[in-house]
């Protein structure tokens, strides 16, 4: 019987260690098949097989990879995306699935985030509403060509781009999980640099909107700066949510956005493509090299959070500086 359902036994494993301690994974099955609960336990016993159309539909439900049951094939690794058309709704869309993302890894405990910041997390940008219009306009805007932002300039007059429901989702989740992020001096230039392009261009409605987004930057520097002197991660009012937050500073080049996240029993790698998407995985092979490549980041860094006190007042001092000296150029 486990030779004929040897593969069975591993998906049934599987799925288990990816399902909160909340849920009832019985129950769960019983509605998704449409199956009785004696069929459902059957099924997880390994007494009757699955048949294809089950295991696709529980795939799909739990974006569970079918490659993720065999780890013996090292050189083909399966990743998930979200598809990201030009239109405000599946952006929205979008960030809710991120959000989603988040919340459900913190329902699986221990959870922790390891982020290799090529450009400032993005969670970051929603604790304050002027900078996340901002970013989102220019993401939308000039990165996915969005036609109803082509004749728009910052701030877009009427509803704002995306709601109060979307910025809680994604900061409060980002905030309340443990995290170790890796920046490098160059982590904060893209969205200056951004800010920079949308000046020159003539994007802003005037210079007291650059301005209002510039300080925003300076707040959101102030913020990460305060986490790494504690050591813990900031609600959106400035409160400790207590989850734990490292920071190092690398002088290497991370060269794209990387981010390697522990949820339980389950580990997952998400890679920055396209600006701001991602790619993600569960392959366990890659997972242990992606996680071999951030730990070897940290070798060659400094831990600026809870201690190295100097460096780390000298690192965002120079942020500050690079904001305030695009702020001179803007008002000159």
């Amino acid at each position: 019987m486990k030779d004929l359902y040897q593969n069975q036994i591993k998906f049934v494993r599987l799925l288990k260690a990816l399902m909160p301690s909340n849920v009832n994974l019985a129950r769960d099955l019983m509605d998704l098949l449409e199956i009785s609960q004696d069929a459902v336990y059957r099924r997880l016993r390994c007494e009757t097989a699955l048949t294809l159309d089950e295991t696709v539909k529980i795939c799909l439900h739990y974006s569970i990879p079918l490659e993720a049951l065999n780890n013996e094939v090292q050189d083909v690794v399966t990743f998930q995306f979200h598809p990201l058309g030009n239109s405000l709704e599946a952006f929205r869309d979008y960030l809710v699935m991120l959000g989603g993302h988040l919340k459900s890894f913190r329902k699986h405990e221990p959870a922790h985030i390891h982020y290799a910041a090529e450009d400032i997390p993005l969670f970051y940008h929603f604790a304050y509403k002027e900078l996340a219009e901002f970013k989102t306009m220019y993401w939308l805007k000039s990165i996915l060509n969005v036609p109803e932002l082509e004749m728009t300039h910052f701030p877009s007059p009427g509803n704002p781009i995306i709601g109060e429901a979307e910025i809680q989702l994604m900061y409060s989740n980002y905030s309340e999980t443990p995290t170790t992020e890796i920046w490098t001096d160059a982590t904060v230039d893209s969205s200056l640099k951004q800010i920079q392009f949308y000046w020159d261009a003539g994007f802003f409605v005037d210079s007291a909107a650059a301005h209002q987004v510039l300080e925003q930057m300076k707040l959101l520097v102030n913020r990460v700066s305060r986490q790494a002197e504690t050591g813990q991660k900031l609600d959106i009012n400035g409160a400790s949510t207590g989850a734990s937050y490292n920071l190092y500073l690398c002088d290497l080049m991370i060269g794209n956005n990387s981010i390697y996240v522990t949820a339980g029993h389950s580990a997952y790698s998400f890679i920055g493509y396209n600006t701001f998407n991602s790619i993600f995985t569960r392959n366990e092979e890659f997972n242990r090299q992606h996680l071999g490549w951030i730990e070897n980041l940290k070798r060659k860094s400094i831990q600026i959070s809870g201690m190295a006190e100097k460096i780390r007042n000298q690192f965002f001092k120079a942020q500050i500086q690079k904001i305030d000296n695009l702020k001179e150029s803007i008002f000159d």
